[in-house]
């Protein structure tokens, strides 16, 4: 059991990691080849996109719902967020005011990105879920206050639920103040999941479905908003570009540059998502792996999107060692990746 658990720490480790920043990728390609205005756009349509029943379904599942408006507002963000692996605080002031804070380092955009993504990013994160959670919990007195953000110089973002004596128009459901002074957070009094209802396994296998998620909700977004044949292109290089400044990370200690160390790397990464995939050693030379899940896509959707994505897996192939080539192939959707040592240098 131990083993189990230390082997699904390992694997919920590699793929959040793999999908948190194949979703940073996306949105940062966007801005860099569409703009600001574009990102802002995506990120807006990417919170919003079936918000409703994720927020309801979500304050169900962590014991919450029945807790104060401002109260369940705020330990939802705080729950959902540590099971995506974000480090937050939470400081409950009263029944109808609660403060909520996201620590650095941000999840999305390590290192210094964090520096070369538009502010107002941010503001329009939190503009686009927070505000909204009294319309769907049926309270219109709740409302949500943003007072400090990591991209514009703030040790974090920082905001506070707070559920006023009277009904709030759409406008008066978000609020920027700045507060220089606010309360501390205690650990010894913050709220915790339950752990019977969320041990340990299930947070783990939780963990990686929230960054999917998010790359699946991103990919649709930018078919809505620029069709198939550039949603790709921008999947392609954003792919690319993720290879190249993440290899190094997480094939340290994987098997090494030989091509069945490569094919093995692959392996360990497609399995680590919960793929359903299978490695095939074809000669001495050559190894295929077969993936026969499509997750976090539908099965349906279009062959070129995951060629798309194969292109990680083609550049990293390329990062560790120049004399292995690398193809992507599907049909009836199965996916089989094929990588063999040419024994030359092809680059």
């Amino acid at each position: 059991m131990t083993t189990d658990l230390a082997q699904l720490r390992a694997d919920s480790a590699l793929s959040t990691t793999y999908y948190s920043k194949m979703f940073s990728a996306l949105t940062a390609i966007t801005y860099r080849e569409k703009g600001e205005a574009a990102v802002n756009d995506l990120w807006f349509k990417v919170l919003t996109s079936h918000q409703g029943d994720r927020y309801m379904e979500g304050l169900e599942k962590l014991g919450i719902h029945k807790d104060p408006p401002a109260v369940a507002a705020a330990k939802y963000h705080y729950f959902t967020n540590i099971i995506g692996g974000l480090k937050m605080e939470y400081v409950e002031e009263s029944p109808r005011k609660a403060w909520v804070r996201y620590l650095a380092p941000m999840w999305m955009y390590s290192g210094v990105a964090l520096i070369a993504m538009p502010a107002s990013v941010r503001r329009t994160v939190f503009s686009s879920w927070h505000p909204r959670n009294g319309r769907y919990m049926g309270c219109p007195r709740l409302g949500y206050v943003g007072t400090k953000f990591s991209m514009e110089g703030d040790p974090y973002d920082e905001g506070y639920f707070i559920e006023h004596d009277h009904d709030l128009t759409e406008q008066e459901t978000l609020k920027f103040e700045v507060v220089t002074r606010t309360p501390e957070f205690d650990p010894a009094v913050a709220p915790v999941l339950d752990p019977e209802q969320w041990p340990e396994a299930r947070v783990l296998k939780a963990r990686p479905k929230f960054s999917s998620g998010y790359v699946r909700c991103t990919v649709d977004c930018l078919y809505e908003r620029y069709g198939e044949l550039t949603t790709h292109q921008l999947v392609r290089s954003a792919m690319r570009m993720l290879a190249i400044q993440l290899t190094p990370e997480l094939a340290a200690g994987t098997g090494g540059e030989s091509v069945a160390g490569i094919a093995a790397f692959h392996h360990r990464l497609v399995r680590a998502t919960r793929r359903d995939c299978a490695l095939e050693s074809v000669d001495d030379r050559t190894f295929r792996l077969v993936v026969r899940d499509t997750r976090p896509f539908d099965a349906d959707g279009p062959v070129e999107l995951r060629s798309a994505f194969f292109e990680f897996h083609s550049m990293a192939t390329r990062m560790l060692n120049g004399h292995v080539a690398s193809s992507f192939t599907s049909r009836d959707g199965v996916d089989v990746w094929e990588f063999t040592d040419t024994g030359h240098w092809l680059w």
